[in-house]
């Protein structure tokens, strides 16, 4: 035991000697690799691991391996002069940066192109930041001034300790975004892999200056270098605590803003949305009036109408400032009340078509529609005052108390065109070309919504929410600067700076106090050792294992001959059945014949000789009247073995019935003609039955120990994540899904029931799943026998009138409009008395397969009997659509169709039911489709007639 304690002993003093060359080793190879990674990233456009918007440049990692390697030329080969010509390269590039700087010149050191792709916050590409430079000139410095004497290591010191104070600010301001703190905060920014490389190079660099003043190691040295420690130790988790205290609570500051900042402006959006659906109805209730159509249709013929004036004056009230009507020309023949000529803003509208959005000291929509009338075109032109959102956007325009910043705004092709908040601000347009990301409601135009934080046009670093309106193509933005938003963090942070400087420094005062006496703790370290022992004592005697040490006794050839007991606690007595005074001092050999010791000899005189330990379960040879088991632990310390011995019968005794039980489980789930399988908590397969090789073709051994997700792949394991959820949750839950098992789908029922514990744990589920492809076969087989029609395919009566009832509900909620078709064959008759019945239901399903052809696939198609067939077209936006399809439809039928070796020419007569807002019974707008059907006939057939409704 004293020799081992020796060596370990001086293990550490040679660590501790070492530690300065094992510091400057780390540092090399971190720099090393840090540097190389980052250049192989520029090059390969691979992301870094760590999340930046600012990244080390190459010249930087170029610097830094120079560095390094110059490091570890001055620890080797000192001699050899090799690292000061490294230090005058970096010296050489981090003053080149500075020069670019302070000229506004870019030389060739920079790359931007290879940079470009990183799109960094950063006016400059692949320009070194000033601070990087300036630590690197002063690591580079240092590293020239060595090897050095005493007097000209303080400098080196100096050098190493600027670099660090500069990567170590650098990195704090990175972490708290300094520069929206303060306006200095950006000079002073490194990126976060270039502040870890200026740290690292200057550890390595004040490790030499320790190299060059090395000196026994005294215990005032060890006292004095955990003191130092333990300060830094302070220092460093103080100034972490305080980071992340400050991050914490400005991240919850900022994303609570968000929020709110999201709310108000989708409230904004959604009131504006309100007042154009507003105009927009009375637009609508304008044209639906007689006499508005009246004024349309005369103004299609190029008149005015009788007392069109004074009809369209009685119509102007208060909301509107003025009424037109226009020609298809565009020429206005009747106009009253104003209309603004001369707006300070006005941006088109996306939706809907012809809509404007005017600003000149308050807001004006107006609205160009255009109505087809027997004659031709003739518009209507409204103008509209916004009242209720101009008192909005007036109550909330920013005041000395609210720093937030409302924008409203449209774009054309070339410009942004921005809404004033208050009548005596300047209208906003400002040029799309290259300055798009500058642009906060920018990703609004495109339908998106959310908060971000960023850089405006104006150069201010903003967090902004941006709304869309709709689809009319404009969109709210909300900003507020974050200077004002940090603004009370910053008073906070520097009042908490201020205690924790005060804290840290009454922390360190108090350390350094505390560990003066080490040395004289130190010179007690035989009385710790004591009490060491005395704790291992109590704890081995606690101890529910038996535990033994032994030494081993070699003969004069040195080879192990037999073993001494030094140690056997109070277990390893009632395993053996001995008293300790009887054991200790006594021989092996002679323990084992006296007290029948299961003899282990070799085993323990292997691990002397090898020094491997082992750790073994077996029989216990001298207890032969019952089947017993122990598992013991051989290690060896110096010349001698602890051995742990622990009785193991009842587990063993355990397993073996367990294997008994699993077993027959195992048969009795093999038989079952489905998938039986045990899943644990960790959605790790721990059973499956034979079924799974033979639905899937793999051994039940290749699946125990998968995962569930990397067994039935991501896009069958996302299917049923949920039902695993609820299974692990304690619930029995069940499902039928389609399941593509070796290129074949198949359609199973599954069930997953929780192993639940008394104490109402769960440590996994049971898997039960059937194969009923064939029964979902037959079940698909007669639904469709149900709901189409045998000759056509095509839905049957039945089907079709649910499906009506349920589009006419939809329609009218959604305010769509909807069209019915009712068709039939002209002369169908005729065909069956002539060419005969198999001839007919040919034509019929010419004529199914025409119709289905040439509409969309989402109307749908349905057969009622005989020849007579129904069209539904869903949402339609205009009544021209429903003709255009009518048109073509006949038009289709008309071409002639190959009939039992005879051509025959086909037409149809169809009668349409079109209701723009259908609040009607499915029965009913069948019978007026009917109806147009019967007047379509009447007219002569091969046409169509149309009938509104609603």
């Amino acid at each position: 035991m004293q020799r081992i304690s020796l060596s370990t002993t001086d293990l550490k003093r040679q660590l501790l000697h070492g530690r300065y060359r094992l510091l400057i080793c780390a540092a090399v190879l971190a720099l090393t690799l840090l540097g190389t990674s980052v250049i192989a990233g520029l090059f390969a456009h691979s992301d870094s691991p760590v999340p930046e918007n600012v990244h080390m440049v190459i010249s930087t990692a170029a610097c830094l391996i120079l560095y390094g390697l110059g490091l570890l030329l001055a620890l080797w080969r000192p001699n050899w002069q090799a690292h000061r010509l490294l230090a005058a390269l970096v010296l050489a590039a981090s003053t080149l940066a500075l020069l670019e700087h302070a000229s506004g010149h870019t030389w060739w050191i920079d790359f931007p192109q290879l940079h470009a792709w990183q799109h960094d916050l950063a006016p400059h590409p692949g320009r070194m930041a000033p601070t990087t430079a300036l630590a690197l000139i002063a690591l580079a410095g240092g590293l020239g001034l060595l090897p050095a004497a005493n007097a000209r290591l303080n400098g080196v010191r100096a050098c190493a300790g600027g670099a660090l104070l500069l990567g170590v600010l650098g990195a704090v301001a990175y972490l708290i975004n300094l520069e929206l703190l303060y306006s200095w905060g950006a000079s002073v920014r490194m990126a976060l892999l270039t502040a870890a490389g200026v740290i690292l190079a200057s550890l390595g660099l004040y490790a030499l200056t320790r190299l060059e003043q090395q000196r026994h190691l005294r215990s005032q040295d060890l006292a004095n270098s955990v003191s130092l420690t333990a300060t830094a130790l302070l220092i460093a988790i103080s100034l972490a605590t305080g980071l992340l205290v400050y991050r914490f609570a400005s991240d919850a500051h900022e994303q609570s803003l968000r929020t709110v900042m999201s709310y108000s402006v989708r409230q904004r959006a959604a009131l504006l949305n309100a007042q154009f659906e507003l105009s927009n109805d009375i637009a609508r209730r304008l044209y639906q009036r007689a006499d508005i159509q009246e004024i349309l249709e005369a103004a299609s013929h190029g008149q005015s109408g009788q007392n069109a004036a004074a009809r369209l004056t009685a119509l102007n009230h208060m909301s509107l400032n003025g009424i037109a009507i226009q020609d298809g020309a565009g020429r206005t023949l009747v106009q009253v009340g104003y209309f603004e000529t001369k707006p300070r803003q006005i941006v088109a509208m996306r939706s809907p078509n012809g809509a404007w959005l005017l600003w000149n000291g308050h807001y004006l929509y107006r609205t160009v529609a255009s109505y087809r009338t027997s004659a031709g075109m003739a518009k209507l032109v409204l103008e509209q005052r916004l009242d209720m959102f101009d008192r909005i956007v007036v109550d909330t325009a920013p005041s000395q108390d609210l720093s937030g910043i409302y924008s409203l705004c449209g774009h054309d092709s070339r410009y942004l065109r921005c809404f004033p908040q208050l009548p005596r601000d300047q209208v906003i347009t400002i040029p799309l070309a290259g300055n798009i990301q500058h642009f906060t409601m920018w990703p609004a135009f495109f339908g998106k919504h959310g908060a971000l934080r960023t850089v405006d046009y104006s150069g201010r670093h903003v967090i902004g929410a941006y709304e869309p309106v709709n689809d009319t193509g404009l969109a709210f933005s909300y900003k507020i600067k974050i200077a004002d938003l940090m603004a009370p963090i910053r008073r906070d942070l520097e009042r908490s700076a201020l205690i924790m400087l005060a804290m840290v420094t009454l922390g360190a005062l108090i350390l350094r106090w505390r560990t003066h006496p080490l040395l004289r703790e130190v010179l007690q370290s035989n009385l710790m050792a004591e009490l060491a022992a005395e704790r291992f004592r109590n704890a081995a005697e606690a101890n529910m294992d038996a535990f033994i040490i032994m030494e081993a006794l070699r003969d004069a050839n040195g080879a192990v001959v037999d073993f001494r007991v030094v140690y056997i606690n109070a277990e390893a007595e009632r395993m053996w059945h001995l008293r300790r005074d009887e054991a200790i001092g006594k021989k092996f050999k002679d323990l084992m014949s006296w007290y029948r010791i299961p003899n282990y000899f070799e085993s323990y005189k292997g691990v002397i000789e090898t020094g491997k330990a082992i750790s073994e379960e077996v029989p216990k040879v001298f207890d032969a009247s019952h089947p017993a088991w122990i598992h013991h632990e051989i290690v060896r310390a110096g010349d001698s073995i602890s051995v742990s011995v622990r009785d193991i019968t009842q587990r063993k005794l355990a397993e073996l019935d367990l294997v008994l039980r699993e077993a027959l489980l195992k048969t009795v789930t093999d038989s079952i003609p489905a998938l039986v399988a045990f899943v644990d908590k960790e959605e790790c397969y721990r059973y499956c039955n034979k079924a799974y090789m033979r639905l899937f073709g793999i051994s039940p051994e290749q699946i125990i120990g998968m995962q569930m997700r990397d067994f039935l792949g991501d896009e069958a394991y996302e299917a049923i994540r949920p039902h695993v959820a609820k299974a692990l949750e304690g619930q029995a839950t069940s499902f039928e899904r389609d399941m593509k098992v070796r290129g074949e789908s198949r359609y199973v029922e599954g069930r997953y029931i929780p192993q639940q514990h008394a104490d109402g744990s769960v440590s996994g589920f049971y898997v039960m799943i059937w194969d009923i492809t064939q029964a979902r076969a037959r079940e698909m087989q007669l639904r469709s026998q149900v709901t189409l029609d045998a000759m056509t395919g095509l839905l049957n009566r039945t089907a079709f009138m649910e499906l009506l009832g349920d589009e006419i509900k939809h329609h009218y909620i959604k305010r769509q409009a909807l069209a019915l078709l009712f068709l039939d064959i002209d002369h169908f008759k005729l065909v069956n008395d002539t060419l005969g019945h198999a001839a007919g239901d040919e034509l019929i399903r010419e004529f199914a397969r025409r119709l289905r052809g040439n509409v969309r696939a989402t109307d749908h198609v349905a057969r009622l009997g005989g020849d007579e067939f129904v069209i539904l077209l869903i949402g339609l936006d205009s009544e021209r659509t429903v003709i255009n399809v009518v048109e073509k439809l006949l038009a289709v039928v008309r071409q002639s169709a190959e009939l039992h070796g005879h051509t025959y020419n086909m037409t149809t007569s169809v009668g349409v039911a079109y209701a723009f807002t259908p609040d009607i019974t499915p029965e009913r707008l069948l019978e007026i489709a009917d109806e147009g059907l019967y007047r379509a006939k009447d007219a002569g057939r091969n046409t169509y007639r149309l009938q509104r409704v609603g």
